[in-house]
């Protein structure tokens, strides 16, 4: 007595084969996603780099000022600057203390991809006009 042969029908193939193929798509989406996002994350990490060096030179020889600057990194980023006086805060009392500081705030963007994407940073910094900066 001959055994029916057993094997996969056309159907079944071609089922297995769209699964397949449907796991692959899905796979290699997700990997894309996630090089974009890897990419995009690196990108607001050299902002974040650049903002700190800019704003680590601020005050430092000269004293603050109100005002605004702007500038170009190296590898295309441009920042621009805004520093304002800032008042003291009042007192619990809602009277203002005078102190013998000025506070200013510092904002600071940075923008790259031709202004496509940017990154905003502020700050308050003191300085003690005084002795010329602190």
């Amino acid at each position: 007595m001959k055994r029916p042969v057993r094997g996969f029908t056309l159907i079944e193939l071609v089922a297995a084969f769209a699964i397949f193929a449907i796991g692959v798509a899905i796979a290699l989406s997700i990997a894309s996603n996630a090089l974009g996002m890897a990419k995009r994350s690196s990108e607001y990490t050299r902002a974040a780099l650049h903002a700190q060096s800019v704003l680590d030179e601020l005050g430092v020889g000269e004293p603050l000022e109100a005002g605004g600057d702007s500038g170009e990194f190296d590898d295309g980023y441009r920042w621009e600057l805004t520093i304002t006086e800032q008042e003291p805060p009042a007192a619990s009392t809602g009277a203002i203390e005078q102190i013998p500081i000025e506070l200013y705030r510092v904002e600071l963007v940075v923008r790259w991809h031709d202004d496509r994407r940017e990154a905003k940073f502020s700050t308050l910094r003191a300085s003690n006009p005084s002795l010329g900066g602190l």
